[in-house]
């Protein structure tokens, strides 16, 4: 068996029989990590696919001094589990958000009453058309109340993306909102 270091230095530098043979160390643990954390074997394994992958995108900031091989990968899963943990939970409060109707005030006529009505349908036909990319770094950002650095974390993604997609999110949103009323 390969020595950690060596192991990663390897996979570092995209060898495939080191990339074989870190998933066939570590792929079942990390599937048993994402069912106890998630619950659930289709996410278990999405799991194991992206703690890999970010695996081989950070493989040389692994620090043989700051830990073990076996703790960087299983500390690399559980933060991606963690995250999709978060996500559900921000799916949850969103969609529970936007199917609860939106109504106005009592003391305002039949008239403001639809119109509400009008405005969070078009909200959600326009988020909608957000790449899932898009539509998840505007809900870290403006339902979870993340700043772009958060959102680029959580994500997994350069923060000058998350500020992308952010912005482009808004701008379809826009586009969408406007071409809704226009109809």
């Amino acid at each position: 068996m390969r020595e950690d270091a060596e192991l990663v230095r390897a996979f570092a530098g995209r060898d495939p029989s080191a990339a074989a043979s870190l998933y066939d160390r570590y792929a079942g643990r990390v599937f048993g990590l994402g069912i106890v954390m998630l619950g659930n074997a289709t996410q278990a394994e999405d799991l194991v696919q992206d703690t890999f992958v970010k695996l081989w995108r950070s493989a040389g900031a692994y620090d043989p001094a700051r830990g073990s091989l076996d703790t960087w990968v299983l500390l690399v899963a559980r933060s991606l589990a963690i995250d999709t943990l978060r996500r559900r939970v921000l799916e949850r409060r969103t969609l529970s958000r936007s199917e609860e109707p939106l109504e106005a005030p009592p003391e305002h006529g039949p008239e403001a009453r639809a119109e509400t009505a009008d405005l969070a349908e078009r909200a959600r036909r326009a988020m909608a058309t957000l790449t899932p990319g898009q539509r998840a770094a505007l809900e870290l950002a403006y339902f979870g109340g993340k700043t772009s650095a958060e959102v680029a974390e959580l994500e997994g993604i350069p923060i000058g993306t998350a500020k992308t997609r952010i912005r482009t999110a808004l701008l379809r949103l826009r586009e969408a909102m406007g071409a809704d009323r226009a109809m």
